[in-house]
């Protein structure tokens, strides 16, 4: 090979590595795409807590409640026997504590939000704030099949409160932070995560229940489990316990049901209810997979004269979608009666004898009475 030729080659092979070099280089300075990984810091997250209890414990009450007695004179006396007999019997005795529990304010003006089993039957209402004030407050509402009242503060002072977060967008494994007052200590706080949503346990006629592991113990009802933004997404109802303690086995009415509800007693002191006369049950996924459903609620019952009967919804029809959104748990459709008024209309579409039929039900106030059942 002659010498020309040698240095050309020479030459050729220093730029082809040059050019190598540089192309190496653009592609290391090139931001390479790789997994977003969030980093949860143990001190952020407990500034959060603390954040959340700071905010929120003010809105929190205790709810004493008591009942009025009447005591007997431990002598009899002509005139207070002539006073009963024209103006009645006087009380005696005063007022006698009965029980204790949670709630909190929805609203700056005074009314609050706690369980129905905390009021119920009770004749007065002492409310204990988080400063130690205490105000009376009287029952303005009441739902008890879905467990939930409404008392309310009379006075000119603002109080802070509490807002409802939506928990349609609540996940399972999303933070829990409970406060409350878990026998007679006021103002706990309590940390856990949602366990489980839309939870049915056959507790109450109308109920879409949060499971948690935060711990709620008694005195805990009626107060609010929150999210890391200290927006309420259950108010605490009950726990499941072999030994009266928690196990981490802990309900809360959800969010959104809580506050449709509160929403009507404020409105109205009480709960209209649709209803469409069903008693439904949940199926199996082998069942559906038999009938070959992606979704499904057995129809167990039809009480007679009711919508649903008058609709043609027969007992083991499936309901499969309501309102074009499937349903899996009675729970669902439930609550997807819940979204409408009396009156409505509410469209259904139901598998019977392996076909698929679309049924329109007119809801209608839920009666005091019932009618009886088709098998």
């Amino acid at each position: 090979m002659k010498l020309y030729e040698k240095i050309i080659l020479a030459v050729l092979a220093v730029a082809l590595l040059t050019v190598g070099i540089l192309i190496l280089l653009k592609e290391q300075n090139v931001p390479q795409k790789s997994e977003t990984v969030t980093v949860y810091k143990a001190d952020t997250l407990q500034q959060n807590f603390a954040e959340v209890a700071e905010k929120c414990i003010p809105a929190v009450v205790v709810i004493r409640t008591g009942r009025s007695i009447r005591g007997h004179p431990a002598y009899s006396d002509p005139r207070e026997e002539l006073y009963n007999y024209f103006y009645g019997e006087k009380p005696a005795g005063g007022k006698v504590q009965t029980g204790q529990g949670s709630g909190f304010f929805i609203r700056p003006d005074g009314y609050i939000l706690t369980n129905f089993h905390i009021v119920n039957g009770q004749d007065y209402f002492t409310i204990v704030l988080a400063d130690g004030r205490e105000f009376e407050a009287k029952a303005v509402g009441a739902d008890p099949l879905s467990d939930l009242a409404l008392l309310k503060i009379n006075t000119k002072e603002k109080f802070p409160y509490l807002e409802f977060a939506d928990t349609d967008n609540l996940k399972t494994g999303h933070w829990a932070i409970a406060i409350g007052a878990p026998f007679s200590l006021d103002h706990t706080v309590t940390v856990g995560i949602v366990s489980h949503k839309k939870r049915t346990v056959g507790m109450n006629v109308h109920e879409n229940f949060i499971q948690t592991d935060a711990s709620i113990n008694p005195g805990n009802s009626g107060g609010p489990l929150l999210n890391l933004e200290g927006r309420v997404i259950g108010v605490n109802d009950f726990i499941i316990s072999p030994s009266a303690g928690n196990i981490g086995l802990s309900f809360a009415i959800d969010g959104n049901l809580s506050k449709k509800i509160s929403g009507e007693l404020l409105a109205h002191g009480k709960i209209e209810r649709p209803w469409i006369g069903v008693s439904m049950a949940e199926i199996s996924a082998q069942h559906k997979k038999m009938l070959n459903l992606k979704s499904g609620v057995a129809a167990v019952e039809i009480i007679r004269g009711a919508p649903a009967h008058r609709a043609g919804v027969k007992a083991d029809d499936v309901i499969v979608t309501v309102d074009g959104k499937p349903v899996n748990q009675p729970g669902d459709v439930q609550n997807a009666i819940l979204d409408h008024k009396p009156g409505e209309m509410m469209k259904m579409t139901v598998c019977r004898e392996n076909r698929m039929l679309d049924v329109t039900v007119q809801t209608e106030a839920m009666p005091s009475k019932r009618f009886g059942a088709l098998r």
